[in-house]
């Protein structure tokens, strides 16, 4: 493992090459680079142990209002000076964007929480081996033969530079464990999953993912249908974090609310919500991970979306900024060029007073969902979204627990039902996003009238 003081070194020396010999009016050097180790098993056994090293240098050059990127995996002299030469003649070839407004200056420092953790960074695969090792040996303890899933380890660092002044450097570490039990009985199957997510590998409880998702599957052999219609629904954190991400997705960036896609639209300063909702972006917050700035070096801001059920702001970056004109970026960019920027990527859904079993207990019919699976948005601009459950749905009846049923789709208005929100749960849970390091915390939220559409032969 090459030390953060040294990397920042090889990185800033990188930028004040390409800064030194740029022609073009502005540069933003961008560098990220991955430190990935993932052991994957299925049908209780290592199948895959995997290490990936990669570096990514960008280079985003500017003439005037005429902007072009580029990007390679070496950071060795010649690539380096092709890549620049490449991304200044591409942003030569441009059309003008009169939207384009300048790459960020720099702004004052903010407080830098880490996220990086040596023994994280430091673990091995004879480590994470050992961990699968005790899951199997607990699930086959328990009846279970098949279980799957994948630990994986992560270092990221993230360097960027600009002809304006910004240099900033930071790496974080990560750790996510999964775990799906299949159950077999007779010719009936159950499924169920269990996760863990953190900075520090050492909180990462390998015995209790395992628990979880063995008895999630113990308990979903032979699931019924049931009749469709609308039923309250108590969504364990991860559900809620798929309505979390999809939210953000649909609505939550400034380029949605400008273009008019958006749930916001129209809307802020309405309470669209149950004033007990807040949902917020703080990468600060003690149950967060994630780079203090985002991928044009901006410090990020906590930004407030929606508060006490107040349609409130959205997230900006530099350029989205530049097109409201009184706007400032709020540190959100995704790597430019990016359809998707910019993006929440440190996303809070505040926290109530309920536990998940006093949900239970205070639901006369309704469903259990352990999570969601093969989400789409509908209709971004009502907040609409359908997807199926997964790995773990049961029917409550008189504040209990009473049989499995099968996998169920639901088609349902994101915005109504956290208007409608009945209790939020008194502890959150962090998990990540999947792709760009982004990462959701989220409570159990009870919800009446979910509306189920679908249903499945599983």
């Amino acid at each position: 493992m090459v030390g953060s003081k040294t990397l920042r070194k090889r990185f800033d020396e990188v930028a004040d090459k390409i800064l030194n010999e740029a022609k073009a009016d502005e540069i933003e050097v961008r560098i990220i680079q991955s430190d990935t180790a993932l052991t994957r098993y299925a049908n209780s056994r290592i199948h895959q142990n995997i290490g990936q090293k990669d570096t990514h240098l960008s280079i985003r050059a500017v003439f005037g209002k005429k902007v072009g990127s580029a990007t390679t995996n070496s950071l060795e002299d010649k690539d380096v000076k092709n890549l620049l030469a490449k991304a200044e003649t591409i942003a030569k070839n441009q059309r003008k964007d009169p939207e384009f407004y300048g790459l960020p200056a720099v702004k004052d420092k903010i407080d830098e929480k880490s996220a990086f953790v040596k023994e994280t960074a430091e673990y091995s695969p004879d480590q994470r081996a050992e961990k699968v090792k005790e899951i199997i040996e607990m699930a086959r303890s328990e009846g279970v033969d098949r279980v799957y899933g994948a630990f994986q380890t992560d270092m990221k660092s993230l360097f960027v530079a600009n002809s304006h002044g910004v240099r900033r450097f930071s790496t974080l570490t990560t750790a996510n464990l999964t775990t799906n039990a299949i159950v077999d009985w007779d010719d009936d199957q159950g499924f169920g999953w269990g996760e863990s997510f953190s900075a520090d590998v050492s909180e990462i409880d390998h015995i209790e993912v395992g628990k979880t998702a063995v008895e999630k599957g113990l308990n979903n052999i032979e699931p019924e249908k049931i009749e469709l219609g609308e039923y309250d629904v108590v969504l364990e954190p991860l559900a809620v974090k798929s309505i979390l991400m999809y939210l953000d997705m649909m609505g939550f960036s400034a380029k949605s609310v400008q273009e008019e896609r958006s749930f916001m639209n129209g809307r802020f300063g309405e309470q669209i919500m149950d004033e007990r909702v807040d949902i917020y972006d703080d990468v600060s917050e003690k149950d967060m991970v994630g780079f203090p700035f985002d991928y044009e070096g901006v410090p990020k801001q906590r930004v407030d979306l929606i508060k006490s059920g107040v349609a409130n702001e959205v997230v900006y970056d530099s350029y989205t900024a530049g097109r409201e004109g009184d706007k400032e970026s709020t540190g959100h960019a995704l790597p430019m060029p990016n359809p998707m920027s910019p993006l929440a990527m440190n996303l809070l859904l505040g926290t109530g007073d309920f536990s998940k079993d006093e949900m239970i207990e205070e639901t006369e019919k309704g469903i259990l969902v352990t999570r969601f699976n093969y989400c789409r948005p509908i209709h971004p601009m009502k907040g609409i979204l359908t997807g199926l459950t997964r790995d773990g749905t049961w029917l409550i009846e008189d504040g209990e627990i009473k049989k499995p049923v099968k996998n169920l789709r639901f088609t349902q208005n994101l915005i109504e039902a956290l208007d409608n929100v009945e209790a939020i749960g008194e502890e959150r849970r962090l998990f990540p996003m999947g792709y760009y390091p982004a990462y959701f915390a989220a409570p159990a939220v009870k919800i009446p009238d979910f509306r189920f559409t679908g249903t499945t032969e599983f």
